[in-house]
């Protein structure tokens, strides 16, 4: 039997939650978890996963051309999330190595509850004023004024997975739902029957009182929320972000927010993590920032648990794997 050695790389969660995900793995082969730094160098990448032929890795670090060109035989890398940018897909089949993802149905629900509960919490100012209760301050109540969010008119960019889900969840607050997206993913009828209109992305930008990023992140819309698009936007505007970091610019937000343009933003993602308390983005308290944990809800762990564990499974019993990435490459 060929001697398996698996590599869980900066995912603080797998099987931490869920035990049985590690002891199932354990019945395969050695397993060690690595904490390494987010902005680690291909080269080094590989010299510190010598000799494991497996890896579920999170969405840090970068497993680019480099680390390939110097790692040595990997077999898979199981992707504890949906998202891929931190592999390149065309290097690992280039060196046999299988990519796959979790299904992104595991974590629509949570990554879009978690949107919507952070922008209420930010809109709200829930936290600010939860903490000021907590220094026995009741009597400064009256400086956490917030909006509502029934009636408003929201913008969903990126209508794929998650977008939608987050749309449907704004619904509830029966306003208007503008979407922008080249090619929306949402079921035939899906737009009509959640009184949904697809706009080009000016309108909604001119027109959204709480705008929502959830596009992917490709070459073509790095920075996409730049400062000529917080120009075009209304005074006020509530931002919030659970996708990547790099769909805005982040100085630009700030100057938004110090002009007053934006009211606030909330997100999960940022350009550059982890995020440290130096960062001007934590010294605003327009800003709320979580640590990348939309999909940290009981069920969503369980979901991507489970997945990675097949991942490893089936690459070792050499059966066909699930959202494979590198299967889709000519």
């Amino acid at each position: 039997m060929a001697q398996y050695k698996i590599a869980v790389v900066n995912s603080s969660s797998f099987g931490q939650v869920f035990k049985e995900h590690w002891k199932q793995i354990e019945e395969i082969g050695e397993v060690k978890r690595f904490m390494l730094p987010t902005d680690i160098d291909g080269k080094s990448l590989a010299k510190e996963l010598n000799g494991y032929n497996i890896i579920i890795a999170s969405v840090t670090p970068m497993f680019n051309k480099e680390f390939f060109d110097n790692k040595d035989e990997t077999l898979l890398i199981s992707r504890h999330g949906i998202g891929f940018n931190n592999v390149d897909i065309k290097a690992a089949k280039e060196h046999g190595t299988k990519v796959a993802i979790v299904p992104q149905l595991v974590e629509r629900d949570s990554v879009a509850e978690n949107e919507l509960a952070n922008l209420m919490t930010l809109v709200r100012r829930t936290v600010q004023s939860a903490e000021r209760e907590r220094d026995d301050r009741y009597e400064d109540r009256a400086e956490f004024m917030g909006n509502e969010l029934s009636g408003k008119t929201f913008g969903v960019i990126g209508c794929g997975n998650i977008g939608s889900r987050v749309a449907e969840l704004f619904s509830v607050f029966g306003g208007p739902i503008l979407v922008n997206d080249p090619d929306p993913k949402a079921p035939a009828g899906w737009l009509k029957s959640h009184n949904v209109e697809r706009v080009d992305l000016d309108t909604l930008l001119e027109k959204a009182d709480y705008i929502s990023l959830n596009a992917s992140l490709n070459d073509g819309n790095y920075h996409l929320i730049d400062a000529k698009k917080i120009a075009k936007m209304k005074k006020g505007v509530y931002l919030c972000n659970n996708a990547r970091g790099a769909l805005i610019d982040e100085t630009a937000l700030l100057d938004g927010i110090k002009s007053g343009k934006v009211a606030g933003y909330a997100a999960d993602a940022v350009e550059v993590e982890p995020v440290r308390a130096t960062s001007p983005l934590l010294q605003n308290d327009r800003v709320l920032l979580t640590p990348h944990t939309s999909a940290y809800t009981y069920e969503c762990l369980h979901g991507m648990g489970e997945k990675c564990v097949s991942d490893v499974k089936n690459i070792v019993a050499n059966k066909p794997l699930v959202r494979e990435l590198t299967s889709t490459l000519a």
